[in-house]
C-alpha cells in the first residue's frame, strides 16, 4: 500500500510539473546576447492585423547585432493593413511599399513576395533587409498591441500598434 502511494505521488509531482511548463520555449533572436520568449501562437487572424504598425524590433542574418536607430535612420518602417481586402501598405525605412498579402489558415501569412515598392535608393537605410524578413514570414502573433512575424518558429519582427 505504501508502494502504492508513493508511485501516485511522484506520478502527480511529474504531472504538475508537466503542465506548468508546456506552451513556452525560448528561442534566441540573434539581436545581441537577448534572447526573446516565444509563446505558442494565440488564436489569431485575418482581422488582427487590422490598422498600423511600426516596426520594434528585426533580427534578420544582415540586421544581427544592431540598434533600430542604427538601421534606420531617418524612417522606422510601418505597415498598415486593411483585413477585409487584404491589403498592406507603408514604408521599408525608405520606399514606400505595398499590395496583398494571404492569411488563409489561423495565423499563417504570405506577404513578402505580394508587395511592390518605389525604388528610391536611400543611404542608412536596411530596406533591403525588411523585405527579406518581410519574405521569410510564415506566421505572425498578436498579443497587447504588439505583432510578431515568425519564421518558422524563430521571431523576425516585432512591431507595435500606432
Amino acid at each position: 500500500m505504501k508502494v502504492n502511494l508513493m508511485i501516485l505521488a511522484v506520478a502527480l509531482a511529474f504531472s504538475t510539473v508537466a503542465c506548468n511548463t508546456t506552451g513556452k520555449k525560448s528561442e534566441a533572436t540573434g539581436a545581441g546576447d537577448t534572447a526573446t520568449t516565444v509563446q505558442k501562437p494565440s488564436v489569431v487572424d485575418n482581422a488582427s492585423l487590422e490598422g498600423t504598425w511600426e516596426l520594434k524590433s528585426i533580427t534578420t542574418p544582415e540586421t544581427a547585432g544592431k540598434a533600430l536607430k542604427e538601421l534606420y535612420k531617418d524612417k522606422i518602417p510601418t505597415l498598415t493593413f486593411t483585413s477585409k481586402d487584404h491589403k498592406v501598405e507603408g514604408n521599408n525605412g525608405c520606399n514606400g511599399i505595398g499590395g496583398t498579402y494571404e492569411s488563409e489558415k489561423g495565423n499563417s501569412i504570405k506577404i513578402g513576395d505580394k508587395l511592390v515598392s518605389t525604388m528610391m535608393h536611400c543611404e542608412n537605410a536596411a530596406y533591403n533587409e525588411f523585405m527579406n524578413g518581410l519574405k521569410s514570414t510564415t506566421n505572425f502573433d498578436v498579443r497587447d498591441n504588439e505583432l510578431t512575424f515568425i519564421s518558422g518558429d524563430i521571431v523576425v519582427m516585432q512591431f507595435v500598434k500606432k
